[in-house]
């Protein structure tokens, strides 16, 4: 039986703030990891589960330069 686990994905603004969540449903850890990193467009993203931060994705470089 496979197991699933609920993850968030949070938006966090240039200020540091979050403005937004996304709930990601994953098999682990690695599958949620490239899905919160395919959702870095112009905000850094902040993937948790529960109360475990799992990993942060930052604005790639040429996107902060624009």
């Amino acid at each position: 039986m496979r197991s699933i686990k609920h993850y968030r994905a949070f938006q966090i603004d240039p200020d540091g703030h979050v403005f937004g969540c996304i709930n990601l449903v994953c098999d682990n850890d690695e599958q949620a990891k490239r899905e919160a990193a395919s959702l870095v467009l112009v905000h850094r993203i902040e993937l948790w589960r529960l109360d475990r931060r799992i990993a942060q994705f930052d604005v790639p470089p040429e996107v902060v330069r624009q």
